[in-house]
């Protein structure tokens, strides 16, 4: 037997009884073709079986529609909720993505880099590696436009980013309105953009308030155990940790957990909320990132780079390079020392050396440390 040919365009109008032309403005999106001649097309394609040739479109339009996305891995609570607005994002504007990992590893993103630049996509959404050259990956992907997400790459690229340095400053700020008499900042062991801004911010809240900075670099599990173990005697001050990253809190819980030290002694903010933060004990304040609006940013402003060519890699003048910076918001529960009324839940601005700042939310609490 042979095969049934694959049904056409023009199979489709003789169905439906219109011209081929009003059949391709419908599947292309127009709002031009009438409710009811596009209820018949729908039928007719239906019965059909008809499938729009993807490949034929794009080399007609010059376009593939589908954005590159690469980010360093993908189990990461902030870069999940990320990816899925991206996802999303361009699901709507008639985009599909392409999701690759570059591990922190530069060599490997250029690797994945290039493999999206074959596969034609029509922009990138990047979250660069640690030690990324700019130059390196605007001459690989030529005039593919390129918007970087949640680190900046030069003054050329778009970018949309937290604005790290507030979050940790307001951080620090808010443990300071609670007297505590050390404070003491816990990083990661690699030097990456964000980390670094917030350790900025952290340090100079501390130094405004008179107060002596501390960093502990979270090496490994063991010696954060040791660090913490020592940092928490019961002779010392009391003491208050602001966890730079979220797998710095996870490690602080857990390292805490080790050595059997009460949460209920000590002040505590993670950045990133954890999905368990309001379920452990007392519950955890913490600085959340607008991840899905920050997502949302990116896709439209990539979506605009490759609308219009002069907006491209190289193209237009410096003026219209786009870098968005955009408040968290501190998410007040017991274990920073905040006393909130059961049941209720307030907000507020905060405001910093650095004016307007983050929104500040209350949850209730079942415990409070001190007021």
């Amino acid at each position: 037997m042979q095969a049934r040919n694959r049904p056409t365009l023009i199979d489709v109008a003789r169905a439906a009884g219109v011209g081929p032309s009003t059949v391709s403005r419908h599947v292309r999106g127009s709002k031009s073709v009438s409710p009811k001649v596009a209820k018949r097309i729908e039928i007719a394609i239906a019965a059909l079986g008809y499938q729009p040739n993807a490949l034929a479109r794009s080399l007609r339009i010059g376009r593939t529609q589908t954005l590159g996305l690469l980010f360093p891995h993908v189990n990461n609570v902030f870069y999940g909720q990320a990816m899925r607005t991206i996802q999303t994002e361009a699901r709507l504007s008639g985009f599909t993505v392409m999701l690759l990992t570059h591990q922190e590893d530069a060599t490997l993103q250029q690797e994945q880099l290039a493999s999206l630049k074959r596969a034609q996509v029509d922009g990138v959404i990047l979250l660069p590696a640690a030690g990324t050259n700019v130059t390196q990956v605007l001459d690989l992907l030529g005039n593919t436009p390129v918007v970087t997400f949640d680190r900046v790459l030069g003054k050329t690229i778009d970018s949309v980013v937290l604005d790290n340095y507030k979050a940790a400053r307001e951080a620090t700020e808010h443990l300071l309105s609670h007297g505590y008499s050390k404070i003491v900042a816990v990083n990661a062991d690699y030097k990456l953009q964000p980390l670094q801004q917030r350790l900025q911010g952290y340090v100079e809240a501390m130094y405004s308030a008179s107060k002596r900075e501390q960093v502990i670099l979270s090496k490994d599990a063991r010696q954060l155990q040791e660090d913490l173990r020592s940092l928490l005697h019961p002779t010392l001050p009391a003491t208050a940790i602001l966890s730079l990253s979220y797998s710095v809190t996870l490690a602080i819980l857990s390292a805490l957990q080790e050595i059997r030290f009460d949460l209920h002694n000590i002040g505590l903010i993670g950045i990133d909320d954890l999905e368990f933060s309001r379920f452990i004990d007392p519950p955890l304040t913490t600085l959340a990132q607008p991840a899905e609006e920050l997502a949302r940013r990116a896709v439209q402003q990539l979506l605009r780079r490759t609308t219009h060519s002069e907006y491209r890699n190289g193209g237009g003048s410096a003026e219209k390079v786009a870098h968005v910076m955009l408040p968290g918001t501190l998410i007040l529960r017991a274990s920073c020392g905040c006393r909130t009324a059961p049941g209720k839940e307030r907000t507020a601005p905060v405001r910093s050396a650095g004016g307007r700042g983050s929104e500040i939310r209350a949850e209730p609490a079942r415990r409070w440390l001190r007021s």
